[in-house]
Formats: structure tokens, sequence, C-alpha cells
């Protein structure tokens, strides 16, 4: 099994039935695999899995894929401090060093567009959650509203002060409680989605010099580095408390990790053992999508190379589809 984990703190193992060639490479396969991370993913999946006539996946131009790599760095790279994670797997790393030969880019230096990609991920992200737990019931819109108080920020209390107002026109009508919590938000949304856009252009254009020269200071953020960023913070702290913390959300976290080690377990025992016989193992790895099947056989075979299959397999699996796999899986076990 390949136990891939996005849990902060949490320790995974990696291990292969044939073994590794050495032990670098042993050390070098683990590394990428002890924690799932979307951002290598997103590269590998256009870069090889999305499959048109070539071996090139979706054929983007060098731009585009310097553009989305959010963290330009390998997981032994020597300038990893310079962010939170790594954000290429080691199977891309010739793809990786080609972009750059041809941007002026190097590892550890980020394309101007990715600060930007970066903002409208924390920009979406906070607010989004913020709304979806509002409408889940799980806060309510004055919890958030007493929240972002607290702050004490000019731009917060600009966000708060306006919503506030279309709060107040809403309960002129004969609305549900329910109605006028999200239609309250939809309009903090609005309100929030757009003072923080303004303010991630303001910040760009202050330091796209220094974005394009490669002298941006280490870990900068554009919204962290706004005058959003305490909106943004505060955000998330809300999301955090009221969301990711809720008793509901942390069952169905839980459900949904049991899905997926019992998934992967069972398409591990596909990948590895259906050369063998197994009738079992043979019908586990023919549900693999056949795109990353091929980039599978394309490849040397190596530990790897299976850990990669089975990442690329579930990770591109929607809920209710890993669900219904599962269940099928299971009952033929």
């Amino acid at each position: 099994m390949i136990l891939v984990t996005r849990r902060s703190g949490t320790k995974a193992k990696f291990r292969c039935a044939g073994g590794f060639k050495d032990r670098q490479d042993e050390v070098s396969a683990g590394q990428d695999f002890l924690n799932f991370d979307g951002n290598c993913q997103t590269f590998r999946l256009l870069t090889r899995l999305q499959i048109l006539n070539d071996a090139y996946g979706l054929n983007l131009s060098c731009a585009t894929l310097a553009g989305l790599m959010k963290y330009p760095v390998f997981w032994n790279s020597d300038t990893r401090s310079r962010f939170r994670k790594f954000g290429i797997f080691e199977s891309e790393r010739d793809i990786a060093v080609d972009v750059w030969s041809h941007t002026g880019l190097a590892e550890g230096v980020r394309h101007p567009l990715a600060y930007v990609m970066e903002a409208c991920d924390d920009i979406a992200y906070s607010v989004i959650d913020a709304e979806d737990i509002v409408k889940k019931g799980y806060a309510s819109f004055n919890d958030l509203i007493d929240h972002l108080q607290a702050c004490g920020d000019d731009v917060v209390r600009g966000v708060v002060e306006a919503a506030i107002r279309e709060n107040r026109k809403f309960k002129k009508e004969s609305l549900s409680s329910g109605e006028l919590n999200d239609l309250s938000m939809q309009m903090f949304r609005v309100k929030a989605i757009a003072t923080m856009v303004l303010s991630a252009t303001k910040a760009f254009t202050e330091k796209v010099s220094d974005m394009m020269s490669g002298s941006i200071e280490s870990k900068f953020e554009l919204i962290g580095h706004s005058d959003s960023g305490v909106l943004c913070k505060s955000l998330k702290e809300f999301d955090q408390t009221y969301g990711f913390r809720n008793s509901e959300v942390l069952r169905l976290e839980l459900r949904g990790d049991t899905y997926i080690r019992e998934t992967m377990d069972m398409l591990w025992q596909g990948i590895t053992e259906h050369e063998e016989g197994n009738p079992f193992a043979k019908y586990a790895y023919g549900k693999i999508s056949e795109n990353y099947r091929r980039a599978y056989g394309n490849s040397d075979g190596e530990c790897s190379d299976k850990a990669h299959l089975l990442c690329d397999a579930v990770s591109g699996m929607t809920e209710g589809f890993l669900v219904s796999l599962h269940d099928e899986l299971k009952a033929l076990r």
C-alpha cells in the first residue's frame, strides 16, 4: 500500500514489492509520496496524463506551465526553504527544467503569474468556505460578523459595514432565517472578493518589478502583503473554527479517509499482482483509467512508477465514483 495523506503531522509509509534499484532511488521516491499534494499532481496531470495524440499531455505553453508552478522546487531542492512545500515530482523534473530554460526562470524562482494564481486561491477559498459554512448551518451570518469585528482592521471594518447594510435591507423582507443567511452571505461574498481583488492588484503592481528580476523577498504572498491580509487571515480562522473543526465535517473526513485507504489497498493489489493471474487483481487493475495505465506502460515499471499510477488513479476520481468503486471492489475481493 502507498499511504498518501494531506494531514499535517501524519507520518506516511512508502513500500513496494520489488524494491528500488538503490537507496537513493528509495529516498527520492519515498519523499515524493510522504504527503499527497495537488500542486505536484496538477503539473503531472497536464504534462503527462491528459494524453491527446502524443506524450506531452495537453501541450500547454511553457509560460502557462511556469505560471501554474506555485512551488517551483523539488523535495530536495536547495531553495526549498523559500516555500512551504515542494511542488514538482521527481518524475517531472526534466519537464520542469525544460520549462524554466525556455522562460528564463530557474528552480526556486516563481513566474509572476504564479503569485496571482496563489492570490486567487487565497481569495476564493477563504470567502467561499465561509459562505458554505453559513449555508450548511454550522454558523450564522452574525457569527461571521462578530468574528470579523474583533479584528479592528480598517479594510475588515469596511467589508463588515457594507455587509451589515445589505443585511438590514433583507431583514425588511419576509424571509426565513435560512434565506436571510444565504442572501446576506451572497452580498458579503461579493464585497469581500471585490475588496481582496483590488488589494491584490495593488500589491502586484507595486511588486511586479521585483518578481520579474527575481529579487522578491522570500515567501512573499500577494494577499498576505496587501491591505486585505488581515481580512483573508481572519476569514481562514473563521473557516477553521466553525467549519473544519465541526464534528460533522470531521466525521465525513474520517469516513472519506477510510474509503480512500481501502480503495488504495485494493487498487495496489491490482497494480502489483495483475500479471500473476489473480482474477481480482486483473479486475481492479482494469478499473484504472486507460490514460493512466498507458502512462505507466510507457514507464520503466519501477516502484515509484507504480506509486504514481496509484496516486493518478485515486486523485482523478470524484467522491461519488470512489465510493461506488470501493463498494464494488470490496464486494468482489
